[in-house]
């Protein structure tokens, strides 16, 4: 059996089954999983006999983003913080967000179609990874959003472009400037995704859209997904890897005023527990929605 904290490779009947497997902690990715998740997608793509890529998750979750405990600490930022501490460069955020967004583009750009399987949360790093698949089937419990907004991100998203076009300019604006988490249906509806099925129906259902895919030819779901990489070129939507990382580094590099939200600086005082509830917090609103004020 896999260890937790890893992401797992099997290889069977023309499929890649790409499993994200930290269930104990909702599979927030860490760094080290993240490149996990490059090498079985570079062992994907070498193997001839693989069609298509099947990403699913161990536990109740599919994943909740990228470990908080870690955020910031990439760009040189000292946890614990104390007399030396020095706001990180620009040149290191942009060091690393352009990795970041190079690894979402992997995905995105992979020559073979990558099927995932969402259930519970997905939800930050997790969500950009499902955006960057082909085809997404949904569990009736899954939940998306970027609440990773609340950090201060206010809309400066990896994958704008593609929301914008998938949902449209109204509710890509909503799903990013509110960071609300949106149940399977709203999903769905918004065309964030492209089935909902019951949470045990799942694998069943990821495996026969999978085999779909399997019975077609080699070189035509090559060309295929090489077409579709052409077309979204030209609508501008791949632009979004050219210019997502810098936005991304301007957005962590905030300046806070009074009475605003530092996640980072309560974190570094707190915690990462204590500090995200305090985020949750801050954002909750007393409005009643039914009434329309």
């Amino acid at each position: 059996m896999s260890e937790p904290g890893t992401v797992t490779y099997r290889a069977d009947n023309g499929r890649a089954y790409i499993t994200l497997n930290r269930p104990e902690k909702r599979n927030a990715m860490t760094e080290a999983m993240w490149g996990l998740l490059m090498d079985c997608y570079d062992q994907a793509e070498a193997d001839d006999d693989v069609r298509v890529v099947v990403l699913g998750s161990e536990g109740d979750d599919f994943c909740a983003g990228h470990d908080l405990s870690e955020v910031g600490n990439q760009y040189g930022e000292e946890p614990g913080g104390g007399g030396n501490w020095r706001r990180p460069s620009q040149r290191a955020r942009l060091k690393y967000d352009k990795m970041y967004v190079e690894r979402l583009q992997r995905i995105f750009n992979a020559l073979k179609p990558t099927i995932a399987l969402v259930k519970g949360y997905c939800l930050g790093g997790g969500l950009y990874m499902v955006e960057a698949s082909d085809l997404v089937i949904a569990a009736d419990t899954a939940k998306f959003g970027h609440p990773e907004q609340k950090l201060g991100l206010s809309g400066a998203a990896y994958f704008d472009a593609w929301e914008i076009m998938t949902l449209g300019a109204r509710k890509a604006r909503e799903l990013l400037l509110l960071g609300e988490v949106w149940p399977a249906q709203e999903a769905y509806a918004n065309g964030l995704i492209n089935k909902v099925v019951p949470l045990g129906s799942l694998k069943k259902q990821g495996d026969i859209w999978a085999e779909k895919i399997v019975r077609q030819p080699r070189d035509g779901i090559a060309m295929g997904k090489a077409a579709t990489g052409i077309a979204l070129q030209s609508l501008g939507v791949t632009s979004q890897f050219g210019y997502g990382h810098v936005l991304h580094t301007l957005a962590t590099n905030l300046r806070y005023e009074p009475g605003e939200f530092n996640f980072i600086k309560e974190r570094r005082d707190k915690g990462v527990r204590v500090s995200t509830h305090e985020r949750e917090a801050f954002y909750e609103t007393d409005r009643d929605e039914s009434v329309g004020l």
